[in-house]
């Protein structure tokens, strides 16, 4: 059964199936301390759907104060149905330059006046690029990949590669007119460090960011590590106050708020 009839399967039964399941999931899913045979989502994924569904709170808002948020690399989008649901009142601006996503998205969101998604790959200045598109979904990349470290990385076997030139512009030209974004959300596998070298505005009116991140290694060639998307965001007046990592490879996801001590002292 493919990934994608589950998917569909899943959306037809959820709105029949969560709300009778849901105090009885709730109850169990609160004695995981005491019950060491219950499954813990790995630490990447528990800092994910803890931004998610409190984002809000990390922000010291109310969630009908969350407006907007941006997603760099939405691949399939799966991440903005979930936040849709938590923050009603958002708008998405979405970036996906890889041709079959940005189809898909635009077909799934095209009802939804919320979501504007743009054919584009960020970075750090405009123009145009080679993007590097590989086997497993969601792992393209402006940068190009060590072929050999990304599949042992990822633990799959098909080396295949495709690329194809794709057009460049940056977060402080796509966003200029946004007066403020509750939300930078992040996955463009190692090109993070050009998103951000040509977000210097933007990162002034964003309040969070949710970031992938490798702490010593990648397996795309000239990517930034953690240590250094750290330095450059505290130096814009963020502080990381989530981090959760792959044990096995020292990658994951991290999250970041501005102004953070001045949040939680007011």
């Amino acid at each position: 059964m493919s990934a994608q009839f589950n998917q569909k399967l899943w959306d037809i039964i959820r709105p029949l199936h969560s709300p009778l399941t849901r105090a009885l999931r709730r109850r169990l899913g609160r004695g995981y301390q005491d019950h060491p045979e219950m499954e813990l989502p790995p630490p990447y994924d528990a800092i994910q759907l803890d931004v998610e569904r409190h984002l809000h709170d990390y922000l010291h808002r109310s969630a009908d104060d969350i407006s907007q948020i941006i997603i760099v690399g939405a691949n399939r989008g799966e991440e903005i149905g979930r936040l849709q649901n938590l923050y009603s009142h958002a708008s998405f601006l979405c970036f996906e330059p890889n041709p079959a996503a940005h189809e898909f998205l635009v077909k799934k969101f095209a009802p939804d006046a919320r979501v504007t998604v743009a054919k584009l790959a960020l970075s750090s200045a405009p123009g145009h690029a080679t993007f590097y598109e590989l086997s497993l979904s969601g792992n393209g990349s402006l940068l190009e990949p060590d072929l050999e470290s990304w599949a042992s990385t990822n633990q799959v076997k098909d080396k295949r590669m495709t690329s194809f030139a794709v057009q460049l512009s940056t977060l402080d030209q796509e966003a200029a007119r946004l007066p403020a974004i509750d939300l930078l959300w992040m996955d463009v596998q190692g090109a993070e460090g050009r998103v951000l070298s040509g977000a210097a505005e933007t990162l002034k009116r964003s309040r969070a960011i949710f970031i992938e991140i490798a702490l010593f290694h990648s397996p795309y060639k000239g990517a930034e590590l953690f240590h250094q998307i750290q330095s450059r965001l505290a130096s814009a007046g963020f502080t990381c106050v989530g981090l959760g990592v792959d044990a096995r490879v020292g990658t994951g996801n991290a999250f970041f708020v501005s102004d953070y001590e001045r949040l939680i002292c007011k």
